[in-house]
């Protein structure tokens, strides 16, 4: 794939340096021989909550989001964004390529507080492709050249997705369609709504968005 990054050796790979314990963090589930996964907090300070779900094994973007793992990674992802940011709301993301701003070979979802800001100005074209028990949308985003949400067609809520097997088929059909359509870089990003009196944080429609075709804005203004 021409967008993804040099391959780094693990011994200076600083997620790698923290998963064992060489570099310090700030821990939200430690590694542990029961889990594949782990998540730290991020050093970088721009929203109120940056998390960072990683694999434990080095593993790339693109590794990573087609493994068996990757359900594993999800779940956590939205028990500790529900934990941390049930009262704004979270997105989950995970950018490929320079153009979409990944600087760590090492793959990684993020955990990002707060509700999409762009997607709240997404604006659906009339063109729904029904294919292989999914729905794919494209949307008018501004500054944003391609975006696309996948979403399965039995309609679950985001949290449903994201906690269930379905999320695997729905990350690799997101994958693949990404690859296809920005092979220079994109961005894959689902977006939880917020708590309330009778709803649940992610109660909202389940998808992930396919961003990309071109240089991209940085993920925590997303």
């Amino acid at each position: 794939m021409n967008f993804e990054l040099p391959e780094v050796n693990p011994n200076n790979c600083i997620f790698c340096n923290i998963v064992s314990g060489t570099s310090e963090a700030r821990w939200e589930r430690s590694p542990d021989s029961s889990s594949a996964v782990a998540c730290f907090h991020n050093r970088l300070k721009w929203v109120r909550v940056m998390l960072l779900v990683v694999p434990v094994l080095h593993t790339t973007q693109i590794e990573f989001w087609a493994s068996d793992i990757f359900a594993e990674a999800a779940q956590m992802a939205v028990e500790l964004g529900d934990i941390n940011c049930s009262s704004e709301g979270y997105r989950l993301i995970s950018n490929f390529g320079y153009r979409a701003h990944q600087s760590i070979t090492h793959a990684h979802i993020h955990i990002i507080s707060g509700e999409s800001k762009t997607l709240q100005t997404a604006i659906p074209k009339n063109n729904i492709l029904e294919k292989n028990s999914f729905e794919y949308s494209e949307y008018d985003l501004d500054e944003i050249p391609f975006a696309s949400k996948i979403s399965p067609a039995a309609h679950p809520s985001q949290r449903d997705m994201w906690r269930s097997s379905i999320i695997q088929s729905t990350a690799t059909a997101a994958l693949d369609l990404a690859k296809n359509k920005s092979p220079q870089g994109f961005r894959l990003m689902s977006t939880f709504s917020p708590a309330s009196d009778s709803e649940q944080t992610g109660d909202n429609s389940g998808g992930i968005f396919v961003l990309g075709g071109g240089k991209l804005k940085l993920y925590a203004n997303s």
